[in-house]
């Protein structure tokens, strides 16, 4: 007897599948056109899909765009993190790499918007003030975890630490990300942050 997909997997699927669709048309645009003089109509077409459905997704041109912000780290992963002793940071890029894997990034659209963030800057901007809140979010995961570790550090100083922790993981997942994306995708991921972490260690 043949597996069947359970409706909620069916319709989840083609949720994403339309997401990625509008979104690659939306940069594609962006990139023929300049993201200022592309239009909801013209994503529309370009998509074959209606207005209303395209507000059932997004709720407006530039975040069609430019994306969403990032999807943050499922609460069992943070969890687990928090309760780890291991290396802070290596521990921690290993949540934003499973919380990758599970979202499964399109390799194409990246690179499309990465091409665009080039010719527009601003857009760029915009993207990196979205994910203030994730910021935040991580912040308080890494004090969570070195107060559990020390709790004589204090809060003040906790914060501290987690808020040059948490930059430094961004800036090791933006650099092993460039290489994954340059590989489009086929290379581990793993091998390309403990490369950065190490070139980390040397800097400092």
């Amino acid at each position: 007897m043949q597996a069947t997909v359970p409706e909620t997997g069916l319709r989840q699927a083609k949720i994403q599948r339309t997401r990625l669709r509008v979104e690659k048309a939306a940069v594609e645009l962006a990139l023929q056109h300049g993201s200022e003089h592309v239009t909801v109509d013209q994503i529309c077409e370009a998509a074959d899909i209606s207005a209303r459905t395209f507000f059932n997704y997004f709720g407006s041109k530039e975040v069609a765009i430019v994306g969403p912000a990032n999807k943050t780290p499922d609460e069992d992963l943070l969890e687990e993190f928090v309760a780890k002793d291991g290396p802070l940071l290596a521990d921690f890029l290993h949540v934003f790499v499973e919380n990758v894997r599970r979202k499964e990034p399109d390799v194409d659209l990246i690179k499309a918007r990465r091409a665009l963030f080039d010719k527009e800057p601003q857009l760029s901007a915009q993207r990196m003030n979205r994910e203030a809140n994730a910021r935040s979010l991580y912040i308080d995961v890494i004090t969570r975890r070195l107060l559990r570790q020390d709790p004589s550090l204090g809060l003040e100083e906790a914060t501290a630490e987690a808020t040059i922790a948490v930059a430094v993981a961004l800036g090791v997942m933006h650099a092993a990300g460039a290489h994954w994306i340059d590989s489009d995708g086929t290379a581990d991921i793993d091998p390309l942050i403990n490369t950065a972490l190490e070139r980390v260690k040397r800097l400092v």
